[in-house]
């Protein structure tokens, strides 16, 4: 009976909210974030996942809550000492010289701490939020049960925001198990092995568990700081170049990719570009890698009718599907985006947006799968055009599906891997006082 008082309380809370900002006469995305923020963090999180949809929710509502990823209430560090101690069933000091009070991060679910172990070695702890989970379960079902009453205009009428909301608890719940990420950072760890330009941090698994995780601390600085990466003498554009092709990498030959690589989870330091927080990962198989491989050269070759043909090889669709008018939409859709540059676009997930609003139209349904690859590339396309716009990330995609293609045959497998491997083994990045051989070019027939 308390729980149920608890939930009705906490409903009449949340429709209070939500009738505050007159949802029924339409939100404007400025007041939609607002209001995500007035409910909680766990809608706050709800509103960062969303962010990463264009394909579910407007372009417009996307850009505005990409803004809610740096605006986090931060625990205080009474809260976090008390948090460790509970989760080992010991004193934090058993395991700890010094906890920084100041967090490295803070988002909705977690915060990250710079922290000192007993031996003097710098770590990074990250301590998951108390009660999370339950307060998340908690009000994602409620919420659910709010847009039964409260309809929002604009927004339900592009998508059904209960559906969506299932499914973004579904990656909340895989971000909320550090076990899960733990694994994550290990496996990403061991595809980065013989890359001397890229780095995964360690996890001390003795000290991690489902809701600490304790990793390798990590210096220097976020991808996008210019004047950091000026100072120290490293070159924007040998930087965002190894950047794509170990992105490429992570899903062409690893099959498993960083799904939210914007520049707070990428940093530069001692010569390597360095990924962090492994709780958001994409997973494809071989038949998924083939088939967006298959997409990409047939962009990069301006081939619309393959292009069109694996679109609907990777997604379901009508089988009926008035096929002239969708090649003709995907031939109109690549001509658009041959003709404009990086610096040109208003935003480079405007070129997903686009094949979404396609797909809508055609009542094609696209795989969560493939929504969160190419948010990724679109996250990643983004902080290489504000780095180095003159970075040509089309160039650098044909190069390596050239290397993927130049021989048939017995020999063509081996020349593949050879030349493959050049692309994404590279010496680690130059800076002041470390300046490096350039890496061998790769010799095309």
């Amino acid at each position: 009976m308390a729980e149920i008082g608890n939930d009705t309380r906490r409903l009449i809370e949340m429709v209070k909210v939500i009738s505050k900002y007159k949802v029924t006469q339409g939100i404007s995305p400025e007041k939609f974030c607002d209001m995500l923020k007035e409910l909680g963090p766990t809608y706050v999180k709800l509103g960062q996942l969303l962010s990463m949809h264009p394909e579910v929710i407007p372009m417009e509502y996307c850009r505005k809550l990409e803004s809610l990823r740096t605006d986090a209430s931060r625990l205080v560090t009474a809260q976090i000492r008390d948090i460790i101690s509970e989760e080992y069933g010991r004193p934090w000091t058993s395991v700890f010289s010094r906890i920084m009070p100041f967090p490295l991060g803070a988002a909705s679910i977690a915060q990250v701490h710079e922290a000192i172990l007993l031996d003097g070695t710098r770590v990074a702890v990250k301590i998951q939020r108390p009660d999370i989970y339950a307060t998340m379960e908690r009000d994602v079902r409620l919420l659910k049960k709010a847009l039964g009453i409260v309809k929002i205009k604009n927004i339900n009428d592009v998508v059904d925001l209960s559906d969506t909301i299932e499914e973004m608890w579904k990656v909340a719940q895989e971000e909320m198990d550090f076990v899960r990420e733990a694994e994550n950072i290990r496996t990403l760890r061991r595809n980065c092995e013989g890359i001397e330009y890229v780095y995964c941090p360690k996890v001390y698994e003795e000290l991690s568990t489902k809701n600490v995780l304790v990793m390798e601390y990590i210096g220097g600085f976020e991808l996008n700081d210019l004047d950091a990466m000026e100072a120290e003498g490293y070159d924007r554009n040998e930087v965002c170049t190894k950047f794509i092709n170990n992105f490429i990498k992570q899903f062409a030959e690893d099959r498993f990719f960083h799904a939210d690589p914007h520049p707070g989870n990428v940093r530069v330091w001692n010569g390597r570009i360095v990924w962090l927080d492994m709780g958001m990962m994409g997973h494809l198989s071989k038949e998924d890698a083939e088939l967006v491989k298959a997409c990409m050269r047939a962009i990069v070759s301006n081939d619309y009718v393959t292009f069109a043909d694996s679109v609907l090889n990777i997604c379901d669709h009508d089988p009926n599907i008035d096929m002239p008018a969708f090649y003709e939409r995907m031939k109109q859709y690549l001509g658009k985006y041959r003709i404009i540059s990086m610096e040109e676009m208003s935003s480079t997930v405007d070129i997903f947006a686009d094949l979404y609003r396609i797909s809508r139209d055609f009542r094609i349904v696209v795989p969560t799968t493939y929504t969160m690859f190419w948010r990724s590339m679109s996250i990643m396309e983004g902080t290489v055009t504000e780095l180095s716009p003159e970075t040509d990330l089309t160039a650098i995609i044909g190069k390596h599906l050239a290397a993927q293609n130049m021989v048939g045959g017995i020999a063509g497998a081996i020349t593949k891997s050879v030349s493959h491997r050049r692309l994404i083994s590279g010496k680690p990045l130059s800076y002041k006082g470390h300046e490096q051989e350039p890496d061998e070019d790769i010799e095309e027939e």
